[in-house]
């Protein structure tokens, strides 16, 4: 515990979730979490439940079992993935290269084993992205679409992060569904309706949640002052940090960019790729473990290769490969612009609360995007050269490199 990225918090405000069916209230013992009432609550209402099992039955070590529970999680993400890849290659080989890619990704693997609520958004974002391309493909089989949304609205009570996946898919979805509405709505019948049920039941928990919140404190996810005193606030780490340690300026994007105060967007992305990658093939959490420099610039040189290639046989991808561009792109440039960015622009730390694990809910649509890239080349050597260089590297920078270079101090006594 205290090695993987916020590890303490999702255990304790699981444990306060087990002490009742319901939304437990913010007590003096939560301040340091900051507010636990209005937020996103799948991921602890579930583990809530099952540490109530677990007390009353077998009363195994929390951790270890809550351990359990995200690999489960991110197991079925990889099972995502490699259906995912299914949709689109035929060759059964070329099929497992984004599951590799996936299972070989170091902070993937590190926070697949750790007890953190990113785990189930991605394995919601995983499977609602996999049903997505299903419906594009599978035009009348109305189960797809109800899936992706019902995968969005479990999704979005995971992690308010989920958003804008969920708002790109369903503008997407909402296209498909009119440009052929003529074979969507013959088949509005039949128990595929029973879906609604389920669709109705989350969507309606997610109008409650955002929705109270926009009417009480007009935010999505309201800031700890509006919950919580400024006294109480302060026992939390980041808001300390972001209120005494890195305070944030007024921000003027033109004058900052050209008084060479910040960088403008076009460079940043530079700087955020770089620093993105490391924090993707690295672990970055309460405890790190990064590659060298020059490991991290191959990698963003094999990286810029790839999407290179893809760009030049862009007009060559099927429509479902688009949208999964489409898709992918989205989301992470409202990521590195809306969140990361801007973060920058009030702090001047350009890495600040730049996570890796932050691009994970489209890992899966962007690792199946990279090996449509690589088989698009033409040239057979330069794509097999390209493939096992990348995948020999990855591979061998993944637990190798974990085992030989990892902290004895990272290994310790269990505690909960």
């Amino acid at each position: 515990m205290g090695i993987s990225s916020d590890s303490w918090y999702h255990l304790r405000v699981s444990q306060e979730y087990s002490t009742t069916l319901g939304i437990p209230p913010n007590t003096e013992d939560t301040y340091q979490w900051r507010d636990i009432t209005n937020i996103p609550y799948l991921y602890f209402w579930i583990n809530g439940r099952i540490l109530n099992i677990n007390e009353s039955t077998f009363g195994f070590n929390q951790v270890l079992l809550l351990r359990i529970v995200n690999i489960i999680y991110s197991f079925i993400t990889v099972i995502g993935v490699y259906l995912l890849s299914k949709e689109f290659f035929k060759n059964r080989w070329v099929q497992l290269i984004p599951v590799v890619l996936l299972t070989n990704t170091l902070m993937f693997l590190m926070l697949s084993s750790s007890i953190n609520y990113d785990n189930l958004g991605n394995m919601f974002a995983t499977l609602a992205i996999l049903f997505f391309v299903k419906t594009v493909k599978n035009k009348g089989i109305l189960k797809y679409p109800l899936l992706v949304i019902l995968m969005l609205c479990l999704g979005t009570l995971t992690k308010f992060t989920i958003m804008p996946l969920a708002f790109i898919m369903v503008i997407l979805l909402l296209y498909e569904l009119f440009k052929y509405r003529k074979e969507w709505f013959k088949n509005l019948k039949g128990k595929t309706l029973l879906l609604l049920i389920p669709i109705l039941l989350f969507g309606g928990l997610n109008v409650l949640l955002y929705g109270n919140n926009l009417i009480k404190y007009q935010e999505l996810t309201p800031s700890c002052e509006k919950i919580l005193t400024h006294e109480q606030c302060l026992s939390n780490g980041v808001y300390y940090r972001d209120i005494v340690t890195i305070p944030e300026v007024e921000v003027n994007v033109i004058d900052m960019v050209l008084s060479g105060e910040r960088l403008d967007p076009i460079r940043y992305a530079g700087v955020w790729i770089w620093e993105m990658t490391k924090r993707v093939v690295s672990i970055m959490g309460d405890s790190s473990l990064f590659h060298s420099d020059t490991v991290v610039s191959i990698f963003v040189v094999l990286f810029s290769i790839t999407v290179l290639f893809g760009v030049i046989n862009w007009k060559k991808l099927s429509k479902e490969a688009k949208y999964l561009g489409i898709i992918t792109l989205f989301y992470l440039l409202v990521l590195m612009l809306v969140q990361n960015y801007d973060m920058y622009l009030k702090r001047s730390y350009p890495a600040l609360a730049l996570q890796g694990r932050y691009m994970f809910p489209v890992i899966s649509s962007l690792y199946v995007l990279i090996t449509m890239f690589w088989m698009s080349i033409k040239n057979r050597y330069i794509k097999i050269l390209l493939i096992a260089l990348s995948l020999a590297l990855l591979i061998s920078l993944s637990i190798p490199f974990f085992l030989l270079k990892v902290d004895p101090n990272w290994f310790g006594t269990i505690t909960y």
